[in-house]
């Protein structure tokens, strides 16, 4: 596996990029990215977008390495083999796209929180609904670890050691003559302890949650100290 870090060269980007940036944002950086792993019949990599001052920067975690020059973005690129042990605790970033399924239907965890409040009409603050979604945001993640290779650690007043740090409903659109896109991202920032290191090497790899080709479900990790 490699690793990369991608920056776009923005003052080189043509005017017609740049509006179908605007317009289909993760589906354009997408297709964009993508053409740094030429003859490639599927995508093999998954990507998180960071905003750098005015610029965007991009995290890759690919099959292959991916072309060292492109005329729209500056490429490094390094082998990404982490070195894993049950036991082992990591601080991670992640963003991802909680979702579950209801009668057959994907359903937006923070929003599936928020409609039974809805529906029965209570009043509750602001703050306390935001908190109930966070706190369904991190089930999710919780519920996931079961079958991942990991769990979230737990602190000294056995809290989770987890927040969410942002809960953003994103929405793009595609073709002009189809329906927008849209999806929700959650960024976790928190301390796990990884439980089964193959397993959780295979969850670096593959990605965790749905929307992964809109730059979700790549696991950021570093030894936790």
């Amino acid at each position: 596996m490699y690793f990369s870090r991608v920056t776009l060269k923005l003052n080189q980007l043509p005017y017609i990029m740049q509006q179908k940036m605007q317009n289909s944002g993760p589906y354009a950086i997408h297709q964009w990215l993508w053409q740094l792993f030429p003859n490639q019949g599927k995508r093999i990599f998954l990507f998180r977008e960071e905003r750098i001052g005015k610029g965007y920067q991009y995290y890759l975690l690919s099959e292959v390495a991916p072309l060292s020059n492109h005329q729209l973005f500056l490429i490094e690129t390094k082998p990404y083999q982490p070195k894993l042990t049950a036991g082992m605790k990591l601080f991670f970033s992640l963003r991802a796209n909680p979702v579950v399924f209801k009668n057959g239907k994907r359903s937006d965890v923070l929003m599936n929180a928020k409609y039974p409040i809805r529906k029965q009409g209570l009043k509750i603050e602001t703050n306390e609904i935001k908190l109930r979604q966070n706190q369904a945001a991190i089930n999710w993640l919780i519920k996931q670890s079961e079958t991942r290779g990991f769990s979230l650690s737990i602190t000294n007043d056995q809290q989770v050691n987890c927040a969410v740090i942002s809960y953003v409903q994103q929405q793009f659109i595609k073709k002009s003559d189809l329906k927008p896109i849209i999806y929700s991202s959650v960024d976790y920032q928190g301390v796990l302890t990884v439980t089964d290191a193959e397993l959780f090497l295979n969850t670096i790899y593959q990605g965790i949650g749905k929307s992964k080709g809109f730059g979700c479900g790549l696991f950021l990790i570093k030894h936790y100290q």
